[in-house]
């Protein structure tokens, strides 16, 4: 697997990012985080975010955190752009935080507990509200300034915390899932043209087709075919609105039978031709 280190710029224990996607956008290589931990929080459109520990889809409002030495990947699930908040911070930042959750460190944490948070309205103006702070102060940074963003960080961790795992731990996914699962949609986005089934799917994750179904029924709330069509249909979206290929050539890049199957399939996942779509980005 090939990734993107991301080190913190030097002699700083935290840095804060306002950044914006445009539709369609895709990672081109996994990434990893190798001397901090990142916390992310989506303030607009969604995405599916995938590594070899835990997948999930992320909506406006969600927040996502990720260990040390995680390779992950994320990827467009709509025709939207998207916008989130990345906070990078060490281990300088969170080592008061280490006696309340009974752990060496703050990489242990992740172990037993989910990556990825789902607030509802409330949470999310919570957020928000710490997230403002967070974002004056950076921009204002001074000698202070690492004082305080550390004590903005532990207030947002420990509301994060407190509202969605004390007492209410769930289990992380079996980690072999998240592999297999991983390994099935980078197969799957490399061979979209060929329409991959899920018996061929399956060998390439050297598992068997009946418990790759499983794993995207229990991992994504969506059967095989379905998550195959819709990322054939984002990828006709993307050609339809950045290329000027045909609608033929596109039907054949994208896995479809032929050009009738191409625009039936994409009006009953979209609500719209084709041509609809592609005249709507012109």
């Amino acid at each position: 697997m090939s990734a993107m280190p991301l080190p913190l710029k030097n002699g700083y224990n935290f840095n804060y990012a306002r950044i914006w996607h445009p539709p369609f956008f895709e990672m081109n290589a996994a990434e990893a985080y190798t001397d901090f931990y990142g916390l992310s929080f989506l303030t607009s459109g969604d995405c599916l975010v995938y590594s070899t520990e835990c997948t999930t889809i992320l909506r406006e409002g969600d927040m996502n955190f990720a260990p040390k030495y995680r390779y992950y990947r994320s990827s467009y699930i709509s025709d939207r752009p998207r916008e989130h908040i990345h906070l990078k911070f060490s281990d300088n930042m969170v080592a008061g935080l280490l006696p309340i959750l009974g752990v060496d460190n703050f990489n242990d944490y992740f172990i037993d507990h989910p990556a990825n948070i789902h607030l509802n309205s409330q949470e999310q103006e919570f957020v928000r509200s710490i997230l403002s702070e967070i974002e004056l102060e950076w921009n204002s940074y001074n000698e202070y300034s690492e004082i305080l963003l550390k004590g903005l960080l532990h207030k947002l961790i420990i509301f994060c915390l407190k509202e969605h795992y004390i007492g209410e731990i769930e289990p992380m996914p079996d980690p072999q899932k998240n592999v297999c699962l991983f390994n099935a949609i980078e197969y799957i986005k490399a061979h979209l043209q060929e329409s991959p089934s899920l018996k061929e799917t399956a060998d390439y994750a050297n598992i068997s087709a009946s418990y790759l179904s499983k794993i995207f029924i229990s991992h994504l709330h969506t059967p095989y075919s379905a998550f195959l069509l819709n990322e054939k249909i984002l990828l006709a979206q993307k050609l339809l609105a950045s290329s000027e290929l045909t609608m033929e050539e596109i039907a054949r890049q994208t896995g479809f039978s032929s050009n009738t199957y191409f625009s039936d399939c994409f009006k009953r996942v979209t609500g719209s031709t084709p041509l609809q779509f592609r005249r709507s980005y012109k």
